[in-house]
């Protein structure tokens, strides 16, 4: 089971809007966040259903660049890290960059959903190409439609 953090993995646009939330928000203001996950394989994402991270049985975290033609991940989750990795929002100052990447991320990207269209509560490290454009662009770039 690996981790896998390669851009190459995602929906092309998807691969865009991550280089531009680079270059335009993490890179210059030394936002402690970082790329966690971008594609995942199916033995990780049982392993996250058994341990109850995610209620999910399909990902938006999937890929499979064998397939013809390629089937990218639509999905992407980001992690504060500053001198560890943190998922915790009890923590004020975790939780105000979590916000605050949110909200940035959604002002320069609007294509995407923060947290995904059917979580109850918003799910802070996690971003997805929003269904609308996937459904206008499936035709030419297939990925897993939920």
């Amino acid at each position: 089971m690996k981790l896998h953090r390669d851009l190459n993995l995602l929906h092309p646009h998807l691969h865009s809007c991550v280089k531009l939330i680079q270059s335009k928000i993490i890179d210059p203001h030394n936002v402690p966040i970082r790329i966690f996950e971008t594609g995942r394989d199916h033995e990780r994402h049982q392993m996250l259903l058994k341990k109850g991270k995610t209620t999910s049985v399909i990902s938006k975290h999937w890929y499979n660049l064998e397939n013809s033609p390629p089937l990218y991940a639509t999905a992407i989750s980001y992690v504060y890290f500053d001198t560890k990795w943190s998922w915790n929002l009890r923590d004020s100052t975790t939780n105000a960059w979590y916000n605050l990447f949110g909200n940035l991320v959604l002002d320069l990207c609007p294509e995407l959903q923060w947290g995904g269209y059917s979580r109850k509560s918003v799910n802070f490290c996690h971003f997805e190409l929003s269904r609308p454009f996937i459904i206008d662009t499936l035709s030419v770039i297939p990925c897993v439609l939920t």
